[in-house]
């Protein structure tokens, strides 16, 4: 009789627990599907620095890295995507042209609001060479990312070329500028 109860004690025991597992593994959340916009990868976060056509880098007068927005546009059609510096090199925002199998962008004329002094107007700015390269860089910490580069030139200064080069934020502090 101690037996069958040991044995009765022992399954029940051993339901018991694989009912738990089944039901735990139940409650658990599931990884949320990740949905990327119709510009990705060239859509992101940047840190880029600027440079000039002669290979001068705004680092040494301290603007260093900065932060860069690439973004989707509203129609998400993989066509064309925002390009903004968020005010921190010549506050400049653009819809431009993109290619999305070359991961290239570029285009002339391309109409932005800038603001000086508190004054808000309308220049060109046309965006050439555009290129993201995927793992082509590395973040401070030294993680593989991808990179970005392109050409610059604004109405305000025409003839002069100014060069956006650097890498997707990682979203981590240490890699933070």
């Amino acid at each position: 009789m101690k037996n069958k109860l040991f044995a009765i004690v022992i399954l029940i025991t051993l339901l018991a627990s694989y009912g738990c597992e089944k039901l735990h593994d139940w409650n658990q959340p599931k990884d949320p599907d990740t949905k990327y916009s119709s510009t990705y990868p060239l859509s992101g976060e940047w840190w880029v620095q600027y440079y000039t056509s002669d290979g001068t880098s705004y680092s040494e007068i301290g603007l260093g890295y900065v932060p860069l927005f690439t973004t989707n546009t509203a129609a998400d059609n993989g066509q064309e995507m925002w390009i903004s510096d968020a005010g921190s090199f010549w506050t400049y925002t653009v819809k431009c042209p993109v290619n999305m199998s070359s991961l290239s962008f570029a285009g002339d004329s391309l109409i932005s609001t800038a603001d000086w002094d508190g004054e808000l107007y309308n220049i060109w700015v046309n965006v050439g060479e555009g290129k993201v390269i995927k793992d082509g860089g590395k973040s401070t910490s030294g993680v593989v990312v991808d990179s970005i580069f392109f050409k610059l030139e604004f109405e305000d200064d025409p003839g002069s070329f100014y060069y956006a080069a650097g890498v997707r934020k990682t979203g981590f502090l240490e890699d933070e500028h």
